[in-house]
């Protein structure tokens, strides 16, 4: 196993638990059920042992037939069996051995817990170097990726498991052809994080080629947004990034931050390991959702990823997405044996400075640390203006001028923060017709609420309408017979730098969405949407022409 021993000590195979798991019948019942006399004569099974076993069955039964209520009630009274909360614990080698298999069981079914109906609303978005379809590689191509495979001779060692199949070197020619500009644009970027990424998952106990992961989801752009609302390089939707520690409000979102977006992935993969006890699965599962993969392999039976993705009960992405993370750990590992020469960006490199009120990025610019860097250092910031909050807020500087923003700070004027009004969805309601009826955009109140502009919302849901921008009155002095006179004079505050004017025509193609174009050409989907007056990411069709802007 590649995690640590003590995070792996006492695991045993969760289907070996399930098999030694007696069935014995669906139902919420408490009365105990009749055991079968063993043919042979072995000691008498401890007595909590035995009901231990009868609950998590009446459990397992419940949570495959969709009644988790009922399993959540058979798997407490199975716990409290073996583990009781008032006494001493079951001291017999049988049940200690058992509650391991017992608690190892009851991660897995309360993982199935989301309703099969929500499936599309499971995993972490759509990354767009996982094939939505099958991919297209000519003979030719796939026979030159095979070659390179072959006489990769740089590196044999990996510490995630290699598996070289059709669909691996299919999408390694895809790659190497189709998307080598992509590909070579992300494995430069890719110099800023991975030291950062190998460091943190170092310390989780997880493989370091599991950094691979963010080149398939996001190409290691920080803002990268997917049309499910998944941000950041990692690419968290926004519960799974609130269930692991990332917060999101309308002044930052901590999933485009990737140091701490990194720290929530090994967090998340270690779960997914712990769950399936393979890596295969783990990843299909950060794709397709713990639900999706655990419900599959109830229905088939089967427990090997490649079997899995063969059943066709698996989306094409989720099928594609282990093969794509392979072919992207191949390249990574060796770039220029399949044709990528590489100029890595330098490693992130800042430091922090504490600030204990909500101040603008403008008023903190100096000459070592332009608002270029402050937003490129910390891309979870929504606009300019920094958070407020009992702790204060850790900005990062760019090394050695922190000393200089703190003095900057000193006389910085406290920002007002961004105001906005609750509103409580109703019966049909959407982002689109909420934006419209309080004449704001979509995409700057999804950006807001962190959802898909084109979502659609549950009655009674909450969402923050920001209110308009607040318009200050700045002095402007004349000279009028040798005395200053201040005129006043309206400026509207932006939160944003505004988008750059220079474009170019992209002809959209079947299959094209605003996130794989924008990906394609180094900008962002804000941007698209932005630039060319789009109310939402699901209003291009083939042969619209969009103007895509320059490149910063």
């Amino acid at each position: 196993m590649f995690l640590s021993q003590t995070r792996t000590k006492g695991r045993n195979c969760i289907l070996a638990g399930l098999a030694a798991a007696l069935i014995l019948g669906a139902g919420c019942s408490t009365s105990a059920g009749g055991q079968k006399k063993a043919a042979a004569s072995p000691p008498p099974e401890p007595a909590a042992l035995s009901r231990a076993r009868q609950e998590f069955s009446r459990g397992r039964e419940a949570a495959l037939s969709g009644d988790f209520q009922c399993a959540e009630d058979a798997f407490g009274r199975a716990l409290e069996s073996v583990r009781p909360a008032h006494g001493p614990a079951q001291a017999d080698p049988a049940t200690i051995d058992f509650s391991v298999e017992l608690y190892e069981g009851i991660l897995r079914y309360e993982a199935m817990a989301t309703a099969p109906e929500a499936e599309a609303q499971e995993g972490q978005g759509n990354p767009v170097l996982a094939p939505t379809e099958p991919p297209a590689a000519t003979d030719e191509a796939v026979l030159k990726a095979r070659e390179a495979v072959d006489s990769d001779t740089a590196t044999k060692t990996y510490d995630i498991p290699i598996v070289i199949n059709d669909t691996v070197l299919k999408i390694l020619a895809v790659y190497q052809n189709d998307l080598h500009d992509v590909i070579a644009r992300g494995l430069a970027r890719s110099g800023r994080f991975i030291p950062m990424i190998e460091r943190i998952f170092e310390e989780e106990g997880l493989p370091k080629d599991l950094a691979q992961i963010a080149m398939v989801e996001s190409s290691f752009i920080p803002r990268a947004r997917s049309p499910k609302a998944a941000c950041g390089i990692w690419q968290f939707i926004p519960g799974t990034g609130r269930q692991y520690g990332l917060a999101s409000n309308a002044v930052m979102d901590e999933r485009n931050d990737p140091e701490k977006a990194t720290r929530a992935a090994a967090k998340y993969l270690a779960f997914l390991h712990d769950l399936f006890h393979d890596w295969y699965l783990a990843m299909a599962a950060y794709n397709a959702g713990e639900g999706k993969i655990l419900r599959t392999m109830e229905k088939t039976g089967l427990t090997d990823f490649w079997q899995l993705a063969a059943s066709g009960l698996l989306k094409p992405q989720t099928q594609n997405y282990v093969p794509a993370v392979i072919a992207s750990t191949l390249i990574a590992r060796n770039p220029s044996h399949y044709g990528f020469e590489v100029e890595y960006e330098k490693p992130l490199a800042y430091e922090t400075v504490r600030l204990d009120r909500p101040v603008s990025l403008r008023h903190l610019a100096a000459k070592d640390a332009p608002i270029e860097d402050l937003y490129r250092l910390n891309p979870e910031l929504r606009g300019e203006i920094t958070p407020s909050g009992p702790d204060g807020y850790e900005l990062k500087v760019p090394p050695g001028a922190g000393t200089l923003v703190l003095a900057a700070f000193v006389q910085a004027p406290t920002a007002r923060p961004l105001s906005f009004r609750r509103y409580k969805a109703r019966r049909g309601e959407t982002i689109a017709s909420i934006a419209r009826r309080f004449h704001v955009t979509a995409t700057n109140l999804a950006s807001a609420n962190s959802l898909r502009s084109n979502g659609r919302l549950s009655r009674g849901q909450v969402v923050l309408i920001p209110r308009p921008e607040p318009v200050v009155k700045v002095a402007s002095h004349t000279r009028k017979k040798g005395k200053m006179h201040a005129t006043p004079a309206v400026k509207r505050i932006r939160t944003a730098p505004a988008p750059v004017k220079q474009a170019r025509n992209y002809k959209v193609r079947g299959g094209d969405t605003l996130y794989r174009i924008a990906l394609r050409h180094g900008t962002t989907v804000a941007n698209l949407l932005a630039f060319n007056s789009l109310a939402g990411p699901s209003v291009i069709k083939p042969g619209d022409t969009l103007k895509i802007p320059a490149a910063r």
